[in-house]
């Protein structure tokens, strides 16, 4: 059931009927899931696990490096060194050794080490906060530049929409405006 050109242009009908108060990404998600094969179900919710913080550990990051699926494996690869760094950051900030929650992950140049340094050293927390997201969400779009109707795409929606739901959780006005750019991203690419 591969229709993804079907999938992809309901997109923004999906979400258009945000109101700007909340929004539901698991109605979103589950909107998604109905019309997927047993076999993209299952990487959504391998996608899923990578978004539940009590689920990151070495098990998942080896799960996810030996999928078949390119967004997984680049997005997730991306995710890991992230958070390595983001670990290393803080437990210098704190005199501690870090190296014991690091994931390993195998060698590779991060071409974006040197921003996620940047972002790191900004003492305005939410700001920090706000930067990974929008570093999170550009890399989504790097990985699925070229796949416009396929489950590539759905996957980098997701990836999004997860960070639409948690902005308007904290912030109901970020929210609402990381939900009109992921709208016109959608616009865009049809």
């Amino acid at each position: 059931m591969d229709n993804y050109v079907y999938i992809v242009a309901g997109l923004p009908e999906l979400v258009v009927s945000y109101d700007g108060g909340s929004f539901d990404y698991a109605a979103v998600k589950d909107s998604i899931v109905e019309l997927l094969s047993e076999k993209d179900q299952q990487l959504v919710e391998l996608l899923e696990q990578g978004f539940d913080e009590q689920a990151l550990g070495a098990e998942f990051y080896a799960k996810a490096a030996e999928s078949k699926n390119r967004f997984i494996r680049e997005y997730f690869d991306f995710d890991g060194r992230l958070r390595n760094m983001k670990v290393q950051y803080l437990a210098k900030r704190l005199g501690k050794q870090g190296d014991c929650y690091l994931v390993e992950l195998p060698e590779a140049d991060f071409e974006e080490a040197q921003r996620i340094r940047e972002i790191l050293e900004n003492a305005d927390f939410v700001l920090r906060e706000q930067k990974m997201d929008e570093l999170k969400w550009e890399k989504a779009s790097d990985i699925a530049r070229f796949d416009y109707f396929d489950m590539n795409a759905i996957l980098a929606f997701l990836v999004k929409a997860k960070t639409v739901q948690r902005w308007a959780e904290l912030d109901p006005e970020k929210g609402g405006q990381l939900f009109k750019k992921l709208v016109q991203e959608i616009r865009r690419s049809k």
